[in-house]
């Protein structure tokens, strides 16, 4: 949001939407200019901007045009939900793409679950910053590593064990469908997604953020009690699917209220707000005081947060992450005997 970076305009529809107000994107025109400015015009671009265009063979007059160019598939897609934005605005807001967290998982893909892995963006690997690509990267590699780690080491078990474990968990699943129950999942859908949207999203602040924790733990202990009302198949399972959105958000506001806690700033795509922080966006015609965040330590880059569910609630702790020993390089000789005999899937 500094120095007129494009976050700012992520602020910008951030606060016409909590104005009460309706956002949309018109690619049938260009951008009006402000007062003062000169008209929109593609040499005026910034260059990193234009050369983008121009590898893409897009410098053309229209956003739409320049649109049909590079991605003509997502006009069809708006199209198939009967929106043609070849002819009329988009309403849009803004959205946490990527939360960045996953299941905790070893060099292999492997949890804490024998027998369960996690993949791509099911894995918690992808860290705060990283490229857009990088799921894909991660996902075809960890794909192929878990498959030679489950042939390597077969889990062996009781087989006793996993239908003591499967009929547990049904009798919790079952526990929560309660046909007569006097909350229903639209109440927990429309409480939830505004309660994320509010507080953990792009803009955080310790007070605001503490206060939506204990509302999202009072709404768990609730369905917890009470449990959600349904009526059939389709329902039971939209139950089942916002009980277990209602944990998630519980989870990931008490670990954002463990890291701001402790003293965390700003990372990524998301800002602590803070009166004392020392960086505040600047505007053309007005103030935006009110959105100064704190700054980023580094320490925080060296470490994960990890959640775990224990009781009514969720445990929060750190752990360094792990480093790659550059002076640690496989060495063909002293290795291949490891790959040859399975060695290295210990």
């Amino acid at each position: 949001m500094l120095d007129f970076a494009s976050s700012r305009f992520d602020l910008a529809v951030i606060r016409e939407r909590q104005a009460g107000r309706r956002v949309y994107l018109d690619f049938n025109r260009n951008s009006e200019p402000a007062p003062g400015d000169a008209p929109f015009w593609l040499d005026a671009l910034d260059s990193d901007v234009r050369r983008y265009l121009e590898k893409s063979a897009a410098l053309l007059a229209s956003p739409i045009e320049r649109l049909r160019k590079m991605n003509p598939l997502s006009i069809e897609l708006y199209r198939r939900y009967k929106l043609d934005i070849a002819s009329g605005p988009l309403e849009f807001g803004v959205n946490n793409q990527h939360m960045n967290s996953g299941l905790a998982v070893g060099v292999w893909g492997d949890t804490s679950l024998p027998g369960c892995y996690a993949v791509g963006e099911a894995a918690g690997t992808h860290g705060v910053t990283r490229p857009g690509g990088a799921a894909l990267n991660a996902g075809q590699p960890f794909a192929t590593r878990c498959v030679e780690h489950v042939a390597a080491r077969p889990v062996a078990s009781d087989p006793t064990e996993p239908r003591g474990l499967v009929e547990s968990g049904l009798a919790a699943t079952l526990a929560i469908l309660r046909p007569d129950s006097a909350l229903e999942f639209v109440a927990i859908h429309d409480q939830t997604q505004a309660r994320m949207s509010d507080h953990a999203g792009v803009l955080c602040s310790a007070e605001a953020l503490r206060e939506a924790l204990r509302a999202a733990r009072a709404l768990n202990a609730r369905i917890a009690r009470e449990g959600v009302a349904f009526e059939g198949a389709s329902g039971a399972l939209r139950a089942l699917q916002w009980r277990h959105m209602a944990l998630a958000a519980e989870a990931t506001l008490a670990a954002l209220d463990a890291y701001i806690g402790a003293g965390g700033g700003s990372r990524g795509a998301r800002a602590i707000l803070s009166h004392d922080g020392l960086c505040a966006p600047g505007a053309r015609a007005l103030s935006l005081e009110a959105y100064r965040f704190k700054q980023e330590r580094s320490q925080d880059r060296a470490e994960q947060i990890l959640v775990r569910r224990e009781g009514e609630g969720f445990a929060i702790r750190r752990r360094a992450l792990r480093t790659l020993d550059h002076a640690e390089k496989p060495f063909f000789e002293r290795d291949w005997s490891d790959y040859l005999t399975g060695a290295i899937f210990g």
